[in-house]
């Protein structure tokens, strides 16, 4: 149940009430502030590789599914011996694979940003042949 913001009333009601009565009133402010409060970005779908797995092609990162209204930026990072390093200038949400890759796994990551933070998934990985 969504409770309106706190009006002029409400706020007269605290300024010339008794210590109780206010207390009485603070449930209900709360519960108006936590609704009317930013909410950070939340991922419902991850996001996910797609393209042909070998040199030379193009993988693409689909941005996954988020609430909020984020802004969303991508990067591209490849995996070996148990980390990631990131690709210099794979920011976007295409990525050719290079011959340096070979051998190695490869993964998108999206950073999801809006005004209550920020929130980065990874897409599942591919090992490039």
């Amino acid at each position: 149940m969504i409770l309106p913001a706190a009006s002029a009333d409400d706020v007269s009601f605290i300024q010339n009430h008794t210590t109780s009565a206010v207390t009485a009133l603070k449930p209900r402010l709360a519960q108006t502030k936590q609704v009317h409060a930013a909410a950070g970005p939340v991922c419902t779908t991850a996001p996910a590789l797609s393209g042909t797995v070998a040199v030379g092609q193009v993988q693409t990162c689909s941005a996954g599914t988020w609430l909020n209204s984020p802004t969303l930026t991508y990067q591209w990072k490849r995996r070996a011996f148990g980390s990631s390093v990131p690709i210099a200038g794979a920011t976007v949400a295409t990525y050719t694979l290079l011959a340096l890759s070979s051998g190695y796994q490869v993964e998108c990551e999206v950073t999801a940003t809006n005004g209550a933070g920020a929130v980065t998934v990874r897409s599942n990985v591919v090992s490039v042949p």
